[in-house]
């Protein structure tokens, strides 16, 4: 997947919150922000599993900050 975090870039005091609730606090959808993170252009993520992902709340933060349109 796009944008991952690599082992060696570990915050271990930024809290990480799971995929649904990033998208929620996005407000967008699970189906955006997968096409989003699929293409490049949404938030870094972390594997917390096999089948599960997350996403560290900074890292949403700053990335919806650089979305912001206008002043």
């Amino acid at each position: 997947m796009p944008h991952t975090v690599p082992a060696g870039e570990a915050r271990p005091n930024a809290p990480v919150i799971n995929f649904n609730a990033a998208c929620e606090a996005a407000n967008l959808s699970v189906s955006t922000m997968r096409r989003l993170v699929k293409a490049g252009c949404g938030p870094r993520i972390l594997r917390l599993s096999e089948r599960r992902i997350g996403i560290r709340r900074d890292d949403l933060d700053e990335w919806i900050n650089s979305r912001r349109c206008g002043g």
